[in-house]
């Protein structure tokens, strides 16, 4: 029977369990190996480390990952051409980084919102920032990414974004690779990073880009901590170059009395806050993700082995 099994480190995994066997009763659904065969696994999920008996599973079609990013795994697994990897970006988990760009873009610039119910206010807060021009850069324009620059279209911010590769994009002012990226900051007053963490983009986030932003621009990173150079981020911050920054997303969070960030005021630093992933909204996507795999439909978040993301 073909079988979805679910690797036991997957938040709430007996939830998802639970809620895949309802939407998907065509299918023998698991959380371990020894209640199926093998090679009868057609879906992997897991979350974050790459489960053990990968290997066995000779017959897999299709491999799920909670996280939206898979820059700690992706290095460690060898997949075949035929498997397909996918990232579990649902639309709820799109939607909360979104409005937590946009909340603290607010906090920051317009501090009499702060609190206030985004779509119940959207008229309020969109007739003001008409009033006072903001340009956005954002990095990366990926689900979330894509998802970030829609909002803040949709209130009312100028938006541009820096990517590595040329595609078609949902916006218009895209700046892309190497050669690009210095003029891109240089119209970012606010600066988002969503990127992928790769070789490339490790320490992107330093002074060099720092410089060529405009004076008093502020950084908000929900990519990956490895993103930023911490020293540059204070070094900007204390020469004026960025009025201050936003953090959700630290390299390390267990060092907090060493880490000089934590003492800055100007430095605004939430615990992972910004994207939720959990079986509630996970496992209905992933059943939609399965479906149309199997049906040759078209996906979202499917991870090119070539880029690594």
């Amino acid at each position: 029977m073909k079988t979805i099994l679910i690797h036991h480190e997957v938040k709430g995994s007996f939830e998802f369990l639970s809620i895949l066997s309802n939407s998907l009763p065509e299918y023998l659904v698991t959380t371990s190996l020894d209640e199926t065969n093998p090679s009868d696994v057609e879906v992997l999920i897991f979350w974050l480390n790459v489960p053990e008996y990968l290997s066995r599973l000779n017959n897999l079609n299709l491999i799920l990952s909670c996280g939206s990013g898979i820059d700690h795994f992706i290095h460690l697994l060898d997949i075949p051409k035929n498997v397909c990897l996918v990232r579990l970006v649902d639309p709820y988990l799109r939607k909360r980084v979104s409005n937590y760009v946009l909340a603290r873009i607010l906090e920051k610039y317009f501090p009499s919102f702060n609190g206030i119910d985004l779509e119940l206010n959207k008229e309020r807060i969109s007739n003001l920032i008409h009033e006072k021009p903001i340009r956005v850069g954002i990095m990366g324009l990926g689900l979330i990414g894509d998802s970030i620059s829609k909002l803040l279209i949709d209130y009312g911010f100028m938006v541009s974004s820096w990517v590595n590769k040329k595609k078609l994009r949902s916006i218009s002012d895209v700046y892309v690779g190497k050669s690009e990226l210095y003029e891109f900051a240089k119209k970012s007053d606010i600066l988002v990073c969503q990127l992928p963490l790769t070789e490339e983009t490790n320490g992107i986030l330093d002074i060099n880009l720092f410089n060529h932003m405009p004076k008093g621009s502020y950084l908000i990173n929900t990519g990956r901590g490895e993103h930023l150079v911490e020293y540059d981020l204070i070094t900007a911050i204390e020469s004026g170059i960025l009025s201050g920054a936003c953090l959700d997303v630290l390299k390390d969070y267990k060092s907090i009395e060493n880490n000089p960030l934590f003492n800055n005021p100007k430095i605004k630093i939430t615990p992972h806050i910004a994207g939720y992933i959990g079986p509630k909204t996970q496992a209905l996507y992933a059943s939609e993700v399965i479906n149309n795999f199997f049906k040759g439909k078209f996906i979202e978040g499917v991870v090119d082995n070539h880029l690594k993301y």
